[in-house]
């Protein structure tokens, strides 16, 4: 895998995430660290074999719904109405509890 691709995944993704839920910071801003970090990491793509640039594609894009996910879940777990998640989206996701 890349390693600007794996750091972002590894490590940016999940740092932004776990900040977001820390500090309870709004959702479109936490969205947008991720998505500039998403096209960072496509960025990072050009240049990589046809099979190479697939292949961390995927996991970017994994990664990046996996982050998204997890923000809806911690939401969707909150008992304040103002602190979900606008939309269907959550509505897809079991509770854990």
């Amino acid at each position: 895998m890349n390693p600007k691709v794996r750091i972002i995944i590894e490590e940016f993704f999940p740092k932004i995430v776990e900040t977001h839920i820390r500090t309870r910071s709004p959702v479109d801003a936490t969205r947008k660290s991720l998505e500039r970090y998403r096209a960072m990491g496509l960025q990072a793509l050009r240049g990589l074999t046809k099979e190479a640039e697939e292949e961390n594609l995927q996991a970017l894009e994994l990664a990046y719904q996996a982050a998204l996910k997890r923000i809806e879940e911690f939401h969707s777990r909150e008992s304040s109405p103002g602190s979900s998640i606008a939309g269907a989206e959550s509505d897809g996701y079991p509770r854990k509890g």
